[in-house]
């Protein structure tokens, strides 16, 4: 998923949470299960919406990296509006929520960027949560559609965000 759907999921369940730390294991589960969701994102690297970049082997990080800024910009949008718009947006358990939402995603691309054996295992873990139910069905979804989709949840979460 976008780090900014998980951003947007962890501030709806950090609206209901009783404490920073429920709210950052909230954040941190739901990063797991929208995870485990196909939404097209399973080959990321090998294209930009569709163009092929210089055959390379670092091309495929350089992809990843035009995903992330753009997906870092909507990002930081969210929270520009949310943090504008909700005062419930400056307690702690919405902030700690989000940190929960979004480290795995963080903490994963760090590991990429220098592999270490304190990461591993977590990079493993996000692998196959991530394949989980793609390698059950043997398929992922277009990227185009998984964009449609995590867009169209973008949409939901910030409206529930907005009317509770």
């Amino acid at each position: 998923m976008f780090i900014t759907v998980h951003a947007a999921a962890a501030t709806a369940l950090s609206r209901y949470a009783t404490s920073p730390l429920l709210a950052f294991v909230l954040g941190l589960l739901s990063h797991f299960i929208l995870d485990m969701i196909p939404h097209g994102d399973e080959h990321l690297g090998k294209k930009f919406f569709g163009m092929k970049l210089r055959e390379q082997p670092k091309d495929d990080f350089r992809i990843l990296a035009l995903y992330g800024i753009i997906d870092s910009f909507f990002m930081a949008v969210f929270l520009i509006f949310l943090f504008k718009t909700f005062d419930f947006a400056t307690n702690d358990n919405t902030v700690w929520g989000i940190i929960g939402g979004i480290l795995p995603d963080i903490l994963v691309a760090f590991y990429k960027l220098k592999p270490n054996r304190w990461l591993k295992w977590l990079f493993d873990f996000h692998k196959f949560n991530h394949g989980w139910l793609i390698n059950r069905l043997n398929a992922d979804i277009p990227l185009k559609i998984g964009v449609i989709m995590q867009t169209t949840f973008m949409i939901i979460l910030v409206w529930l965000i907005y009317i509770f």
